[in-house]
């Protein structure tokens, strides 16, 4: 049983879609939980990925057997008492019903509550941290509670993994668990089906000779879209496109007319934008916090150069060459310059670009799932010989 927060248009449930199907390719069936989206997400539905969508009581019904996609509409986001114990009660329901021999966690919500939902009703529970919102979310007051709660919660968890080695460094620092603890498995990525460059130009009607950059993400302030906005402001000749949805649409749309002039478009969320990304000459990754950007591997799949904040999460996917990361602190003006370098030095994208492809195999589904499966089957194993060591004695 895998279970997320919510279907939102986002790293986490892409990759709990791939890894439904990489586990089904071998041999292993999954019930994924979700919760709902919220008013201002898009929602990324798995059942419009292969994933059949069941009923809660079809759950209860089939126990075991249930494989697909339920959805708890009282998990969502945010803190609500009464809502959350709705959650927690139903989530208890299903775990019972379905009996599973792995409980995987993703996301902090979801984390909580299916993990206490989970406690001594499933030989191995499992929790990936996607990043985590233990800084530049909340305030300190809030932020202090949620790692001390993270911290009891990874201490009944039988295996946490990290998507990135600087997620798991910072975790280790905030004391969640020790650094030994925690295993990096890279995220899931489906690499899209192949479009040309001139295909992906006439989809979304970009002149051909226009040097033009994207950014795509969330428009939630964590991520900087505004510093991409600005930094193509700064650029003469360049162009560049948003995709993503949030709280801050209105405010992103204003400041790429206001200060571009037009040459910056808000395209809205679409799922198919990672298949579009061979129409850029750059991917700009301007967030300050990721655990892993997703949307990087699909950019070293489609051959197109990256340019990032130098911070954790970016800083992985981008080592080695496979991007040009800048300085916090060189803000826009230091995305720019990166950009306008990747445009006067084409040796220099050339080797971004190849040093991306020949890293995509690691990230490919059937890979990361394999290895999950490693993990599950190995702790089992080495439970199952301590119990049976324990009833000998």
């Amino acid at each position: 049983m895998r279970v997320l927060t919510r279907p939102n248009l986002g790293g986490p449930t892409r990759q709990a879609i791939a890894l439904w199907h990489a586990h089904r390719a071998l041999g292993v069936p999954t019930l994924l939980v979700t919760g709902a989206v919220g008013p201002d997400e898009a929602m990324l539905s798995p059942a419009d990925h292969g994933v059949p969508l069941l009923g809660p009581g079809e759950v209860l019904r089939f126990g075991p057997e249930a494989t697909g996609w339920v959805v708890v509409p009282t998990l969502g986001r945010g803190l609500a008492p009464w809502r959350d114990f709705r959650a927690g009660r139903t989530l208890r329901a299903l775990v019972e019903a379905h009996c599973p021999d792995v409980i995987h966690t993703h996301t902090s919500k979801a984390g909580w509550l299916g993990r206490t939902a989970a406690r001594g009703r499933a030989p191995v529970l499992a929790h990936t941290f996607h990043g985590h919102v233990l800084a530049d979310y909340f305030g300190s007051l809030f932020s202090s509670a949620l790692t001390r709660l993270e911290a009891r919660l990874a201490r009944r968890t039988d295996l946490l993994f990290a998507v990135s080695g600087s997620c798991a460094d910072e975790l280790a620092r905030a004391h969640i668990a020790p650094r030994s603890r925690f295993t990096v498995v890279p995220p899931a990525v489906p690499v899209p089906a192949a479009v040309s460059r001139g295909e992906a130009r006439d989809a979304l009607g970009i002149p051909r000779a226009d040097f033009r950059t994207v950014c795509i993400g969330r428009l939630v302030r964590v991520k900087r879209v505004a510093d991409f906005v600005a930094a193509v402001a700064l650029c003469d000749g360049v162009a560049g496109d948003v995709f993503g949805d949030g709280p801050l649409r209105a405010e992103i749309a204003a400041a790429a007319e206001r200060d571009t002039g037009g040459r910056v478009l808000c395209r809205g969320a679409n799922e198919s934008a990672a298949s579009l990304l061979a129409a850029y000459d750059a991917l700009v990754l301007p967030s300050i916090r990721e655990g892993f950007p997703l949307v990087a591997v699909e950019a070293f799949a489609a051959g197109v150069p990256v340019v990032g904040y130098d911070v954790p999460g970016v800083r992985d996917a981008l080592e080695d060459g496979r991007g040009v990361l800048v300085p916090v602190s060189a803000g826009p003006r230091g995305l720019a310059a990166a950009i306008q370098r990747l445009r006067a030095d084409p040796q220099l994208a050339a080797a971004c670009v190849g040093a991306g492809r020949a890293s995509v195999g690691a990230f490919a589904p059937a890979v990361v799932g394999a290895r999950l499966l490693d993990a599950y089957r190995s702790i089992a194993i080495g439970k199952a010989a301590a119990a049976a060591g324990g009833s000998a004695v």
